[in-house]
């Protein structure tokens, strides 16, 4: 990726909602904390996958939490601030609308929970983005859509949520678009439930979020306190 911003071309859009809301549905089995870090961890290894895609024009992260603004500067992102969150849909269309007054060419939008994609598969939708205007790659296993990529950025309107796969077919066929769906191992998995804790040890990615969580088994093992920080300092 290019070191400074320029308009033109195809951005990557991160839609990152406050850490301290982050990933609620695992409250059953980790603290606030642990949450907290497991955000932490999972947006920096999606902005390294991004920073080390070189087809990308830039990074835009959508967000209302200052971690992760200075996360993403840290790694070259544009930061969108997001103090209302009225969720992905909202945050990515504000998103779509900032690329779009910018000249960018497309937007591939990559949730930042999404800890496990690779430059490879991300050059891969690219790739297909060249072939057509919307492309798609599906969740594992809950028929949500992982990474939704659209040149130009406004073909579709974005659905996200449970479901969304269906409901992003659906906005291309009416559109008259046939989408380029790929099915990609780290970027289809994505960390919602509690199943999603336990790793294959296939992925490549997710440096950080893997030793995080290897951080979390150890803690329920009874290892010292406080090894969970080091997890995400790595």
């Amino acid at each position: 990726m290019t070191g400074h911003h320029r308009s033109g071309g195809i951005w990557a859009l991160v839609p990152v909602k406050r850490f301290s809301r982050a990933k609620t549905r695992l409250a059953g089995v980790l603290g606030h904390a642990e949450r907290t870090a497991l955000a932490s961890a999972m947006l920096a290894d999606v902005l390294e996958a991004l920073a080390k895609t070189e087809g990308l024009a830039g990074v835009l992260v959508v967000t209302g939490d200052a971690e992760a603004a200075a996360i993403a500067g840290g790694f070259g992102g544009k930061i969108l601030a997001d103090p209302v969150e009225n969720g992905t849909n909202a945050a990515v269309l504000s998103g779509l609308r900032a690329l779009g007054a910018w000249n960018a060419s497309g937007a591939v939008v990559v949730p930042g929970d999404l800890p496990f994609v690779t430059p490879a598969e991300l050059n891969r939708v690219l790739a297909a983005l060249d072939r057509a205007p919307v492309v798609l790659v599906p969740a594992a296993r809950d028929g949500g859509t992982n990474v939704l990529a659209l040149s130009p950025s406004d073909i579709i309107t974005p659905a996200f949520g449970r479901d969304s796969f269906a409901r992003h077919l659906a906005a291309a066929t009416a559109a008259r678009i046939e989408p380029v769906v790929l099915t990609l191992d780290g970027a289809g998995h994505d960390i919602d439930v509690a199943a999603d804790l336990v790793l294959d040890a296939g992925y490549s990615g997710g440096r950080r979020t893997r030793a995080c969580l290897s951080r979390f088994a150890a803690l329920e093992r009874g290892a010292p306190a406080g090894e969970l920080e080091k997890a995400v300092s790595r």
